[in-house]
This record gives structure tokens, C-alpha cells and sequence, in this order.
């Protein structure tokens, strides 16, 4: 299958690039012919190599399943000059919206700090670095909203830990650039990360984009690095944000950051992309970034056709926003049925239609932390989700740890691999402690990967009085002995991550979303011997976030659903629009096998 077109540009570095990119985007394989000299499409090199100019005649051939479409597409992209519109650069979404604004390319700007360093011993140099490090995090506490500031709190912790060990390291004749850069290279969570920017800062090794402060137009900004710090300082002018990507195959870690946890509550829009993608944006070129889609898509310079067209979309989506917000908030009566929300720091906001805090994740709310926490620490912490929740329950789960959620201040015994209670046993005064916290703070506490009756019974002899206590069923065995944890219990919750990875023998991330019979028909035990001893079942796994499981999991008796809060209005909608018959029919699909 081939096509001849005309070229109305000559195939230099961009037009031959978008060519390329396009190219790649199918399974067909393509080739450029011009006169005596042959290409693949999807290699630049080779494009470049024809040394096709404006107006020369090419042919494209392809073969292959999807080679018609490719050939079209190509054909398409010669005969439009190129235009970037139809090759956009693609990203991966962490935070979603339509953002349409002018470039601001920002890097680390290194300052000169000689003259600081002038007479100082390093030890002073390092300790001063830590004081305006500490100062400025105060200042930028005081400026946030509560919800915003409690994201920060563990950062406090970061830079007191981090102090021992750099000036350790300065003591030992490292020097302190070097000393900081080491004592942060393997961050755990971004607030390190921002805890080394704002230490450089402090030191004069670097310094912030004056440029930001003076901004009065629409801005989409492009960074390498974007940290919490910076998401909290950007004006509203600010209207989306290019980050650089862990690697070129766009791969991050950055969909659960801090930084994408403000820029969330923000409703700024966030993605992340190669290195390459960055670098050919330009300062100042008009930008519209969608990461609405999957993959994120941005365009450089993009046509008035495409800025209308995004304008439009963006409108839709806000009446869109709109119109699910409402639907969230009807109530569920009919079905008997609450929707909360699991959070996972104390800067998530609960969601409009939550009805409580159904799994406060206490591990990642104190995760980077080399040590435990102190009683007064969780306390303030748990406090504050009480305190938001205003009336509605929380569900505090003791720290899930071990395995491959790692806690340093957790350990397992050498040659163990322990999890959950069985972990926390291991540590007493932390378990203690914790447990203390949340009982004052008026949480519910919740016990990971419960064993028995035996576990509930130690833990409850531990919590003020009053405090209410509930069991996690996440395995086969905890299953088998829910009638007498339920009885020893307040309430029970079923973990179907862990629970679905047990029963399919696969890690937990490819076992979450899991629709096997099986499990649904271990969550109907569950229930079955819950409600017998007069318990309440709650599910909080992945499972009760999908529309379709959240109705499958009603229909076989489930009291409560925790949710992701993103997912926590399209279940309530799906909920809202079902029938006990509906959820009855979901249910009793779902124990079946396929």
C-alpha cells in the first residue's frame, strides 16, 4: 500500500521529527522513499538522511495490520505543513484539567555564595544553611491554608533528622553541597526533595525563579523539578505545569507527591514528560496542556483552531465538574448504604458526599520519617482529621507495614518478612503509643492484617476507654475466623487488595482492581458472619472504588464503602442510580463464574 505526496516543507529536525513521532504511534511498518534513497518512518536518523526539500516528491509505504490508517494519518500530517496540532507530545497525567497559557521554562539557578562562605568553618556554613532552611519552612507554613500547612508538617521532622546526618558527614571533610545531595539522593517522598531545595537555598547554592512573582498572564510552567514548595509559592497567574519525568520512557513516581497533592486541591493541572519534550518548548510560545487524557497530551505553538477547540473543551468539562458534584451529594438511602473516603495525608480534603474518613492510612501520613512519631505528633495529626470530619466517623488504621510497604522505624526480625499485627506486636512501645493517639483523638482504630480474636482483645487493652476497635480481614485464614474476630471487634473492614493478591497468588498492585468470583464470594462469607455476631462490614479496597464492584459489593450486604476520594463521586452516582434489585443482580453476577 503506498501514497506519493509533495513535501510543502523540507524534512529538517521538526517537520521530520513529528513525521517520526507519528510514525511510531502505529504497528505498520512504514518507509519513506525519495528517488534512489529509502527511510524507515520511524527512525529520524534515517528521515534526515534523505535530504528531502520543499517541494520534492516522496512516496510513503506500509504494511502491516494498521498500515491504511498510517499511510492516512502521514499523509495527512505532509499535506497539513507539518502542523503540530495532529502530533501532540505525550505525557503521563498526574493531576487532571486543560491548561492553555504562555511557557515559563524554569531550572535550578545556581547562585554564588562565595561571599557567604568567607571566614566560616563549614560546620558553621552547614548549621546556617539548616536555621534558614527551618525559618523559611516556617514562613511558608504560616502562609497556608490549614489543610495546605498540615501537608508540610513532616518536613519539620526531615530537616532535624537531615541535620544530624549532614553535619555528621561536614564534620568527617565532606563538603556540605555534597554532604546534603548524598543525605537526600534516595528520597522516599518529595517533601526530602523538598527539604534538599530549600537546604541548597539556605546555603546560597541555588535560588528560586524571580520571574515567578511577576507574572500577570495565563502561564503553563516547565520544570525539572517540581516540589512541594514550589507548587504552594506559584501565583495564580499559574495555570498548569510540565514536570520532567524519572526517565525518557516518561516513567514517575509522581501521580501520589505532595506536589500533586497540592496542585490537586489547586485544581491546577500537572503532568509529567520526557526531558526531550521539555527541552524543545520554548520561553514565551503559547502551550495547551490536556491531561484529561490518557496519555497527557501538550502542544507547543498550537494552531487558533486547536486554542478554541481547547478553550471549549475546558468550559464543558467545568459544567461537566459541576453537574457530577451535585449528583454526588444524593442520597443513598434506598440502597442503606455509606460512601467515606480513604486518605492518605492531612492535606487531602474530604470529598463533597463523603460520609466520614472510612481509612485514614497512618503509614503514608508519617511516611520519610526515620523514627517513630511521638504521641503527641499522632495525636495532633489524628485531631485534625477529626476535627475536618466534623461528626463523621474516621477510621484510623493502625501503620500497615512491612513486606513491600517498608517503615524505617518498623523493622522486621532479621530473617523475617513480618506484616501488620504480627509486626506491630514486634514493637510495643510504638504500637502502644499509636494506639494511645488515635484513642484520644476520638478515631476508630483499625487493625491491619488481623490474625484472630486474640489480636483485637490485646489492642483494645491498650486504647482509652471508649475507643471503638475493628478488624481487617485480608486473608483465606482471617476469613475462615471472622465470626469470633467480629465478636472480639466493633466493626470489621475487608481489605480486597490484600485479600485478592492472596487468592490469585499475584502482588497486591496487579491483584487490586480483581473481579475473580472467588473473592466476591469470600466478602459474602465475611458479611454472612459479621452480621451474625451484629458487626458492621465496611470495604475499603480497590474494588469498592469501580462502579460496577461498588454495586456488586452492596448487593451482597456490605454497610460501608471507603473510596479513593477521586472515585468517591462516580460511585455515589452509580449508586444513587441503582436498585437493591440492580445491586442483587450485580451481586449474585459476580460470585459466578465466567
Amino acid at each position: 500500500m503506498t501514497v506519493r505526496v509533495r513535501l510543502p516543507e523540507a524534512l529538517h529536525a521538526r517537520p521530520a521529527n513529528r513525521l517520526v513521532r507519528l510514525a511510531q504511534r502505529f504497528t505498520a511498518t512504514v518507509t519513506i522513499t525519495r528517488g534512489a534513497k529509502q527511510a524507515k518512518a520511524s527512525k529520524i536518523l534515517e528521515v534526515l538522511a534523505l535530504g528531502a526539500a520543499t517541494g520534492d516528491e516522496i512516496e510513503l509505504a506500509a504494511t502491516g495490520d494498521d498500515a491504511e490508517a498510517a499511510l492516512a494519518a502521514l499523509t495527512e500530517l505532509v499535506e497539513r505543513g507539518f502542523l503540530g496540532d495532529l502530533v501532540p507530545e505525550t505525557g503521563a497525567a498526574a493531576v487532571e484539567g486543560i491548561a492553555i497559557g504562555r511557557a515559563l521554562c524554569v531550572g535550578e539557578a545556581a547562585a554564588d555564595d562565595d561571599a557567604a562562605a568567607a571566614g566560616e568553618p563549614p560546620e558553621v556554613r552547614a548549621a546556617g544553611a539548616f536555621a534558614r532552611a527551618r525559618a523559611s519552612l516556617a514562613v511558608l507554613i504560616a502562609s497556608l491554608s490549614p489543610r495546605e500547612a498540615a501537608l508540610f508538617e513532616p518536613e519539620v521532622q526531615i530537616l532535624i533528622d537531615l541535620e544530624a546526618v549532614v553535619l555528621a558527614r561536614v564534620a568527617e571533610g565532606e563538603a556540605i553541597t555534597a554532604a546534603i545531595l548524598a543525605a537526600t539522593t534516595a528520597a522516599q517522598t518529595d517533601l526530602i526533595q523538598d527539604a534538599r531545595s530549600r537546604l541548597l537555598e539556605g546555603l546560597g547554592a541555588k535560588a528560586p525563579d524571580p520571574r515567578l512573582a511577576l507574572l500577570t498572564v495565563d502561564t503553563v510552567l516547565v520544570a525539572e523539578e517540581v516540589t512541594p514548595s514550589l507548587v504552594a509559592a506559584l501565583p495564580a497567574a499559574v495555570v498548569g505545569v510540565l514536570a520532567m519525568a524519572a526517565d525518557d520512557a516518561g516513567q514517575t513516581t509522581g501521580f501520589t507527591s505532595h506536589a500533586a497533592i497540592l496542585a490537586r486541591g489547586r485544581g491546577l493541572p500537572l503532568a509529567f514528560f520526557p526531558s526531550y519534550v521539555l527541552a524543545q518548548i520554548e520561553e514565551g510560545e503559547l502551550v495547551v496542556l490536556d491531561t484529561t487524557t490518557s496519555p497527557a497530551n501538550v502542544w507547543p505553538s498550537p494552531s487558533e483552531a486547536l486554542v478554541d477547540s481547547a478553550k471549549q473543551r475546558r468550559a464543558l468539562r467545568a459544567t461537566e465538574l459541576a453537574a457530577e458534584a451535585a449528583a454526588a451529594l444524593a442520597p443513598l438511602t434506598h440502597l442503606g448504604v455509606v460512601v467515606r473516603a480513604n486518605l492518605s495525608s492531612l492535606s487531602e480534603p474530604l470529598p463533597p458526599g463523603a460520609e466520614g474518613v472510612g481509612l485514614l492510612r497512618t503509614e503514608l501520613v508519617f511516611a520519610g520519617r526515620a523514627t517513630a512519631p511521638s504521641e503527641a505528633e499522632q495525636h495532633a495529626a489524628a485531631l485534625a482529621i477529626v476535627t475536618r470530619a466534623a461528626g463523621q466517623p474516621v477510621i484510623a488504621r493502625l501503620y500497615d507495614a512491612g513486606g513491600d510497604k517498608p517503615l524505617p522505624f518498623l523493622p522486621s526480625p532479621p530473617g523475617q518478612d513480618a506484616r501488620g499485627m504480627e509486626l506491630l506486636f514486634g514493637h510495643p512501645t510504638v504500637l502502644a503509643t499509636q494506639v494511645r493517639a488515635l484513642g484520644r483523638a476520638g478515631a476508630r482504630v483499625l487493625l491491619p492484617l488481623v490474625r484472630g480474636a486474640g489480636d483485637v482483645e490485646a489492642v483494645r487493652a491498650l486504647a482509652p476507654a471508649g475507643t471503638e476497635v475493628g478488624a481487617m480481614i485480608e486473608t483465606p485464614e482471617a476469613v475462615a475466623l471472622t465470626g469470633e474476630i467480629a465478636r472480639a471487634a466493633d466493626f470489621v473492614c475487608i481489605g480486597t487488595n490484600d485479600l485478592s493478591a492472596a487468592i490469585l497468588g499475584q502482588a497486591r498492585e496487579k491483584s487490586a482492581l480483581s473481579r475473580d468470583p472467588r473473592v466476591f464470594r469470600l466478602v459474602a462469607e465475611v458479611v454472612r458472619a459479621a452480621h451474625a455476631a451484629g458487626r458492621r462490614v465496611t470495604v475499603c479496597g480497590e474494588i469498592a472504588g469501580d462502579p460496577a464492584g461498588a454495586q456488586a459489593l452492596v448487593g451482597l450486604g456490605v454497610d460501608a464503602l471507603s473510596v479513593a476520594p477521586t472515585r468517591l463521586a462516580g460511585v455515589r452516582r452509580a449508586l444513587a442510580a441503582a436498585t437493591k434489585d440492580d445491586c442483587a443482580r450485580a451481586a449474585r453476577a459476580a460470585m459466578q463464574e465466567g
